[in-house]
């Protein structure tokens, strides 16, 4: 989560939940999410289904991050749950 995005269309990023979906192939999220759990972030310790997430990538709700917006002080553009992987499947 993140006050200043290097991502070229928002300002900022927040993640009150972490999640995938049913994943597809060589999908980046998923990998992300492994490494995470694997160094230890608390946020990817919540395994998810191993056939449709993986490691680290279970549904987790972090109530901590919730109250993280009322902190800012100026509007901003913000790309919220940038770590939930959507399905990338067509069907």
């Amino acid at each position: 989560m993140g006050d200043r995005s290097a991502i070229e269309w928002t300002e900022a990023t927040w993640n009150p939940t972490t999640r995938c979906r049913p994943a597809a192939t060589n999908c980046y999220a998923l990998t992300l999410a492994k490494w995470l759990k694997a160094m230890g972030s608390a946020k990817y310790q919540n395994d998810g289904h191993p056939r449709m997430s993986g490691p680290g990538f279970g549904l987790t709700v972090h109530p901590d991050a919730l109250s993280v917006p009322y902190g800012w002080k100026c509007p901003r553009t913000v790309f919220v749950n940038s770590h939930e992987r959507p399905s990338c499947d067509a069907s």
